[in-house]
């Protein structure tokens, strides 16, 4: 038995990757974001009576762990919400990121932690093979296995989706889905620890992706104090040596996380990052915050104040 799961959507992507599951008669389990689940219960119903998991993981995407308790509530019921109360008590964690008060708060709210021991990194877009490689290298009874169908592009991800479920299904592995009645999850509600990468299956790093030497990043415009209404160019740069991914949130006075926006190429020099419009967002003194992730989901952030003050 193989478990597996998906994150991040629905999304375009979400079809062909239950396309290929029908067509093997596998079964898995989508984290979905509330953002994106939203108005899309025929598509939630669909898949869980097709046999499938629907699960909890979040709204926005927030790291949970700098997250206080009526905000993490928020996060988590609101999913449950819109995703019709399918998620049969199962949160992921966006990036894994947990610790004893995640988990506390997450049992409160009647949910379990639900990670993964196999992790092909498929969001780096290393290649449909590498994707499939990493996946059937290190399967095992048991094992789960933690994909993306949202996010960004994920055609690689579906390609090799169909060379897992062909040579894994040919050595007698079965696909099920966790979160549904009768079918509880691993225990795997500590953060597991992933087998080493081999030589052979290491990602390669991008030799157009040359670092400069000093700071992984910075917001280069909005200037910190700047009073801002309408629609605001985002400019900085993201970088280094082991670059995964940037992602720009905005901290609601301070404290409350908001995902705006996120890239998975290196932004080596100051350059467009996000067209922001602050009309959708409250007036107030807020944080804009900018987080480069790099290897072992490490990352630096940098942040500046900003005031949005529209009529």
């Amino acid at each position: 038995m193989l478990y597996l799961t998906f994150d991040d959507g629905p999304s375009g992507y979400t079809q062909p990757i239950l396309d290929a599951l029908a067509r093997h008669g596998a079964k898995a389990t989508f984290f979905m974001l509330g953002r994106q689940a939203n108005g899309k219960q025929d598509l939630l119903r669909a898949m869980y009576d097709a046999g499938h998991g629907i699960a909890n993981h979040t709204y926005n995407h927030p790291y949970l762990t700098s997250l206080s308790m009526p905000r993490f509530r928020d996060e988590v019921t609101a999913t449950s919400a819109a995703i019709g109360g399918l998620d049969h008590g199962c949160l992921r964690p966006p990036y894994g990121a947990s610790n004893k008060s995640v988990r506390a708060e997450a049992s409160e709210l009647g949910y379990t932690l639900v990670t993964w021991t196999i992790d092909p990194r498929d969001w780096s877009r290393p290649g449909a093979a590498a994707i499939a490689q990493r996946v059937i290298s290190r399967a095992s009874p048991g094992g789960v296995v933690v994909m993306h169908d949202g996010g960004g592009d994920r055609t690689q991800t579906v390609a090799a989706l169909e060379t897992i479920l062909t040579e894994l299904g040919a050595q007698g592995y079965q696909f099920r889905a966790l979160c549904r009645d009768g079918v509880p999850p691993p225990a795997t509600s500590q953060q597991p620890v992933q087998p080493p990468m081999g030589p052979d299956n290491l990602p390669q790093p991008d030799p157009a992706a040359t670092v400069p030497a000093g700071s992984s990043g910075a917001i280069k415009q909005p200037t910190g104090d700047n009073t801002l209404h309408g629609t605001v160019g985002v400019k900085g740069f993201a970088r280094h040596s082991t670059f995964r991914k940037w992602q720009l949130e905005l901290l609601l006075e301070g404290v409350g996380e908001t995902f705006l926006a996120f890239g998975e190429s290196p932004v080596p020099d100051p350059a467009d990052l996000y067209a922001w419009d602050t009309t959708l967002y409250p007036n107030g003194k807020h944080l804009l915050r900018l987080r480069v992730v790099y290897e072992g989901m490490n990352y630096d952030e940098y942040t500046i104040p900003v005031t949005i003050a529209n009529k």
